[in-house]
């Protein structure tokens, strides 16, 4: 039997964005723009408010190994201009965060991400892994171009 630490994939990504902190916290806690930048949520929905904060919830809809999923997200963590992140259970247990540091006049953001991949998925976690840990770097440069036009 496998215990839980061995079927949860965790990925961690950073980059330095030449913007402030406080620039780069507002554009994520404004959850209905992560589709301007992330490439995972192709529509957010019921978006309880906006910007988050500690308990808002939302629906991210989006494509994985080409099957359509809705996962219900909510707020976790939240320190102004420091952290923030959002978990859920469905389709399968997730994690998100953002770190933030001030760095050299911009902010250097680290983006972890966990998984714990069940059904259909889990035959398919090497796969996931990898495709997580490019999309989390994809959308953190993507992030990073989008702050640094501005």
């Amino acid at each position: 039997m496998e215990s839980a630490a061995s079927t949860t994939n965790e990925n961690a990504v950073s980059v330095q964005i030449d913007a402030a902190p406080e620039r780069v916290f507002a554009t994520l806690t404004d959850v209905a723009t992560h589709t301007d930048w992330a490439r995972g949520p192709e529509e957010i929905r019921n978006l309880s408010e906006n910007p988050a904060r500690m308990g808002t919830t939302f629906q991210q809809v989006g494509k994985l190994m080409g099957r359509t999923l809705v996962a219900e997200c909510r707020v976790n963590h939240y320190e102004e201009n420091r952290t923030f992140g959002f978990a859920g259970d469905k389709p399968f247990p997730f994690q998100v965060l953002f770190a933030l540091e001030p760095d050299s006049g911009g902010t250097q953001v680290t983006m972890r991400g966990s998984i714990e991949p069940g059904g259909f998925f889990k035959i398919a976690r090497p796969v996931l892994n990898s495709s997580l840990e490019s999309q989390m770097k994809a959308d953190l440069l993507t992030l990073k171009a989008l702050l640094e036009v501005e």
